[in-house]
């Protein structure tokens, strides 16, 4: 997944982790809005935790194409804003995960970071991801319908990455690019053709 890496999309750039995250993944992972919502596999980051983690599981996703724990940064300063995760790759679709640290709220990061995993998802050769959320999270709900996502089947019962039982929706976009004759080059809204851990919607 590294050749699709960083995607800029609107006001925020995904991109790999990076030891300079480590103080602010351990630090918005903490929040509770994240612990309640985020399902992520640890119940508590330090920033050791999340150094070992980039050396190890999450290098060797990206390295294998089976897992892709990435940071939302901001596009200007590059400040980290949270991550989203592409998981459970199959053949033709993956599932996806996000959670936003506190400072990252409120300006539609999630749902340009979903548009940038779409991009990611598709250069890969996916065809759909999946999100689920809990009923209850109206938040996620309306950032995955904005984001182009739609509701498929009745709530099921679902493990979490962090072990947890629950009940979920489920959610599902398309990820393939539509094709069209283009009379003269345009530049693409998002960089992942061009420049160059998490859990359940959050």
């Amino acid at each position: 997944m590294l050749d699709a890496l960083p995607c800029t999309e609107g006001q925020i750039r995904v991109r790999t982790l990076e030891y300079g995250d480590a103080a602010l993944f351990a630090r918005g992972s903490s929040d509770e809005s994240v612990k309640r919502n985020g399902h992520l596999p640890l119940s508590d980051y330090t920033e050791n935790v999340v150094r070992e983690q980039i050396d190890g599981a999450i290098a060797d996703g990206l390295a294998d194409g089976s897992l892709a724990v990435l940071a939302i940064a901001d596009a200007g300063s590059d400040e980290f804003l949270g991550s989203i995760v592409l998981f459970n790759v199959r053949a033709d679709r993956a599932e996806v995960g996000f959670w936003l640290a506190p400072w990252g709220r409120g300006r539609g990061a999630a749902r340009d970071a979903l548009s940038a995993a779409a991009r990611i998802a598709a250069r890969q050769g996916l065809t759909f991801l999946e999100a689920r959320t809990a009923p209850d999270n109206q938040a996620s709900r309306r950032t995955l319908l904005s984001a182009g996502y739609r509701q498929v089947g009745e709530p099921q019962t679902v493990t979490a990455p962090s072990g947890a039982v629950f009940t979920a929706l489920t959610f599902e976009r398309s990820v393939a690019e539509p094709r069209f004759k283009r009379l003269a080059p345009i530049a693409s809204a998002c960089s992942c053709f061009e420049d160059g851990p998490g859990g359940f919607a959050d």
